[in-house]
């Protein structure tokens, strides 16, 4: 049962995020009312289903929230921004409610949500908060059999594995009857002799008349989690309350057992005598008569089996998969490195075979461990929303190329550095309304997150149209922190780079947004961290924009596989830039050493000197240029041998004090071959 509970914690999860996107969607279109029928199938379904996994507190609130909707999805009311901000603030308490065994302030928590729920249907209700609330939760006798309600025949067969997905049927029913008023009739012609009876097999169907106001979405909503395990069919048998009319009841019965269409008239309610022998519920009969309706009755059914075509993986089967796959590629390599020295055409056959199905299964490894940052959006729309009401900001996201996928490991990383981002810009960049319109823009701000694959890394932007950075003030900020001297010439993009050192901020005022100059030196490390790289470009008043780049994966990496004196070493591609050819004369070992590149002096390390190796020195060297920052560094290497894709494996305990490296890959010769973490390889050596 554990892992049901887990299973819906997880759904759980997903139902508040699609809350908070839809009700992020109703604050700039609050008629939209599919979002709001949306939102209260939501509601309805976590009340259902809380109830049935034991979370109470978490189904009373549902409960509470799902009568609040109904006002909305009544089209009594318009939603408003207090109700979005309100419910907004709900499913951060919904979240919380998610425990197994509530203490006192989980029940606090529950109360005050009730109350403030409850509080805001008065609002919504022409008399006061005590009469609202009563309203809500008791209906009249005379109500029963009021116009308002519809009344449907609804016919729920479970298959006999049911229970086996932690699913009890009786619940079900039991959530039917709140819904309205029942007549039930339970059949268990298929109940088998004691002796073949199995305890974990389920034998019981139902069959049941419900009057009640709810709509025929909410009673297919309490089937919701069985449609695949069970055979269900809503029909409707008059648009009133007839529950107690067994006339009119047994005259449906007798229309579908028959075949014929069912059409409640004033002939059939005016006129029971008229008819056949009422069929009535109470008798044992009825329950042979409904078992034997033909297949077709299901074809109208909005929950027939169909197809499933995706499932629910626990993460840690991916990456078990990921790892099977990356063994994968290294005993190709060397099956290759075999076949290369044995002139044997059945081998090579059976090599090139293994190859393209190794290229196969790495790329359906790649996919199935790749996650759109379409799954991000909403998050980033909440923060924005919450922070423009407290700044009294009005801004809006903009998105492109959301449907860009990335290694599921990285997105989890990265969610902080661009929360922080974010943040940044909207208490540093936007500008305030009256300073917008004083500049000329429009009082909406925009932030812009735009993605997209190149080659193979993830490229992600994040552009503000607020008043850019101010060169002068970081400028005066780091002499003042002694991070430059007053002397020092410096380019603007050499001065952009220094907001991201530890402790600096131009914010003279620390508010619970940002200010403290803790933050950007942290995205920076983060990011380095996932082998990526950040850029800042500005424009005063117009824009500034933070450019990411990103490997695909962090287990399997493509880059340069390089020879530095006997030993090889991995460069991602994802910091190339290009390649050159210098001769091993020209290069000094002076402090401060650069080489003349393109028509730019570029500082370098030569690795055969950092690395202290002997032996021979080619007369010739290859120089690779990779980014660092915002500027250029050289890297002075033996040999490049090829192209590499390389299966990244962490380093043992003994090099846990080095961050030079940031894993190793086998090669098919055996030979390990380290991968260079460029940004903290050259920090340690400058």
């Amino acid at each position: 049962m554990n892992s049901f509970v887990e299973k819906f914690k997880v759904e759980v999860g997903e139902y508040c995020e699609r809350l908070e996107s839809g009700l992020l969607q109703l604050e700039h279109n609050p008629e939209n009312h599919l979002v709001i029928s949306d939102i209260f199938r939501m509601m309805h379904t976590m009340k259902g289903s809380g109830g049935m996994f034991g979370f109470d507190l978490l189904s009373e609130v549902t409960h509470d929230l799902e009568s609040l909707f109904e006002i909305f999805r009544a089209k009594e009311r318009m939603v408003d921004s207090e109700v979005i901000n309100f419910t907004l603030k709900a499913v951060d308490g919904l979240k919380r409610l998610m425990v197994e065994n509530p203490d006192d302030e989980d029940r606090l928590l529950a109360s005050r949500l009730k109350l403030e729920t409850q509080q805001q249907i008065a609002r919504f209700t022409s008399t006061n908060a005590e009469t609202a609330i009563e309203d809500l939760f008791y209906t009249p006798d005379e109500s029963i059999s009021g116009s308002n309600q519809t009344t449907y025949y609804i016919s729920f067969k479970p298959d006999e594995d049911i229970l086996n997905n932690g699913t009890n049927p009786l619940y079900l029913i039991d959530e039917l009857n709140a819904l309205g008023e029942c007549n039930i009739q339970v059949s268990s012609e298929t109940l088998p002799s004691l002796e073949n009876l199995d305890p974990l097999k389920c034998y019981i169907s139902w069959y049941l008349f419900i009057a009640t106001a709810e709509s025929i979405d909410t009673l297919h909503d309490v089937f919701i989690f069985v449609s695949n395990s069970a055979q269900v069919t809503i029909d409707k048998v008059a648009n009133e309350n007839v529950i107690h009319q067994e006339a009119v009841l047994a005259a449906f019965l007798n229309a579908q057992i028959n075949g014929e269409p069912w059409q409640f008239d004033e002939v059939n309610k005016a006129a029971p005598e008229a008819s056949a022998k009422p069929v009535l519920l109470d008798e044992p009969e009825v329950s042979n008569v409904l078992l034997k309706l033909s297949p077709e009755h299901y074809k109208n059914s909005a929950f027939d089996q169909t197809t499933v075509d995706s499932i629910r993986v626990n993460s840690v089967k991916i990456d078990h998969y990921m790892n099977l796959v990356s063994e994968f590629i290294i005993a190709q390599s060397r099956l290759e490195q075999i076949s290369s020295r044995i002139a044997n055409l059945e081998l090579d056959q059976i090599t090139e075979t293994l190859g393209k199905l190794n290229r196969q299964l790495r790329d359906n490894a790649f996919d199935m461990s790749m996650i759109p940052l379409q799954s991000l959006v909403v998050r980033f729309k909440r923060l924005i929303h919450d922070l423009s009401n407290s700044l009294n900001k009005d801004v809006v996201l903009v998105t492109e190329g959301m449907e860009t996928e990335l290694d599921k490991n990285l997105i989890e990383k990265l969610i902080e550095p661009l929360l922080h981002i974010i943040r940044n810009s909207l208490d540093h960049g936007i500008e305030s309304k009256p300073e917008r319109k004083e500049k000329n823009k429009n009082e909406v701000g925009t932030i812009l997150l735009k993605a997209s694959t190149i080659g193979s890394y993830v490229q992600i932007e994040i552009e503000d149209d607020g008043a850019g950075l101010n060169t002068t003030k970081i400028r005066d900020k780091a002499i003042s922190k002694g991070l430059i001297s007053g002397q020092e010439t410096m380019s603007d993009q050499d001065i952009y780079g220094l907001i991201f050192e530890p402790g600096f901020s131009t914010s003279e005022l620390v508010t619970d947004v940002s200010g403290r100059g803790v933050g950007m030196d942290v995205v920076r490390r983060s990011i380095q961290n996932m082998r990526g790289t950040i850029e800042l470009a500005s424009e005063k008043d117009k824009f500034a924009r933070f450019t990411i780049k990103l490997p695909l994966s962090l287990s399997i990496t493509d880059g340069l596989l390089t020879l530095v004196g006997h030993n090889y070493y991995v460069i991602p591609s994802t910091v190339v830039q290009k390649l050159h050819i210098v001769a091993t004369k020209g290069l000094t070992n002076e402090p401060g050493q650069k080489l003349e590149l393109d028509g730019n002096l570029v500082s370098y390390l030569n690795l055969r000197k950092e690395f202290g190796c002997e032996g021979i020195i080619p007369e010739e060297q290859y120089v690779v240029l990779v980014t660092y920052g915002a500027s250029r560094f050289a890297l002075i290497v033996d040999e490049v041998i090829r192209e590499y894709q390389a299966v990244i494996k962490p380093l043992s305990r003994m090099f846990k004090n080095q961050d030079m490296f940031s894993g190793a890959s086998i090669l098919g010769s055996g030979q390990l071959a380290l991968v260079i973490d460029t940004n903290k390889m050259i920090q340690k050596y400058l």
